[in-house]
């Protein structure tokens, strides 16, 4: 679990871990099982950022604000670039090779960007709405519980999964997963956010879970497969679909 961790960590953040991992190609599809404890480590990070910056600024948005933009700095943004390309992709109405050019494109289009810009709506929004009704403990555990779905929710899209992708792309580290790995990561994740949040938390999932099939279907009848692009926007997906579900009134 250390070694796919450790792995995880390298390849998914900026974090200096200048540990060799041998034989790392097979320990990326070995490892899922231990997806979401790697959301709970990246989570608890920042649950411990959230903490630190509200007590110095004393509010509760800026600090959620300021956890999102340490986010952003501690992976690189990584799958939010996987969102604004999807989008510009699968969203630019041509032929599926030209998709997944757009794709590689390392520029960001319209689409893109307002995927983007409502990926953060979305994630502030909801907590300046009921800002009086949450507490830090809540927002820390929230936190928490978003890195675990992101990354839970990935893991969902490995079954079966086709790749679409060229030959050298990143999403191919995560073809030919075993099925009953994907099952114990989704099962730690229920485990993880019933200790975190209740059940209200695992119904929330449980959305996240349905919706992904819609997903997968319309990125195959898009492209005919998964890549590294929509497999990491499902990233951001996920996490809107829980926080929104989680935060109804």
């Amino acid at each position: 679990m250390i070694k796919s961790l450790i792995l995880y960590f390298q390849f998914f953040t900026r974090l200096p871990i200048p540990i060799p991992i041998e034989d790392a190609e097979n320990r990326f599809k070995k490892g899922i099982l231990w997806f979401s404890m790697f959301g709970l480590a990246i989570g608890l990070i920042e649950a411990t950022i959230l903490w630190i910056i509200y007590w110095l600024l004393n509010s509760f948005l800026l600090a959620w604000i300021s956890v999102l933009l340490f986010d952003v700095l501690l992976t690189g943004a990584f799958h939010m670039d996987a969102l604004a390309d999807m989008c510009d992709g699968l969203f630019s109405s041509r032929k599926k090779e030209r998709m997944l050019e757009i794709m590689k494109d390392s520029r960001v289009g319209s689409n893109g960007v307002l995927a983007l810009i409502f990926y953060y709506l979305l994630l502030i929004a909801p907590i300046a709405v009921y800002l009086t009704e949450l507490d830090v403990a809540y927002l820390m555990r929230l936190i928490v519980a978003l890195q675990i779905v992101g990354k839970s929710g990935i893991a969902l899209l490995f079954w079966k999964m086709k790749y679409a992708g060229h030959t050298e792309g990143l999403g191919r580290l995560f073809l030919n997963v075993e099925t009953w790995r994907i099952i114990f990561t989704e099962m730690i994740c229920f485990v993880a956010l019933f200790s975190l949040l209740g059940w209200s938390a695992c119904l929330a999932y449980l959305v996240v879970v349905f919706i992904h099939f819609g997903y997968r279907r319309l990125v195959y009848k898009k492209i005919d497969g998964m890549n590294g692009d929509t497999l990491g926007a499902f990233y951001c997906i996920a996490q809107v679909i829980f926080l929104l579900v989680m935060l109804r009134r």
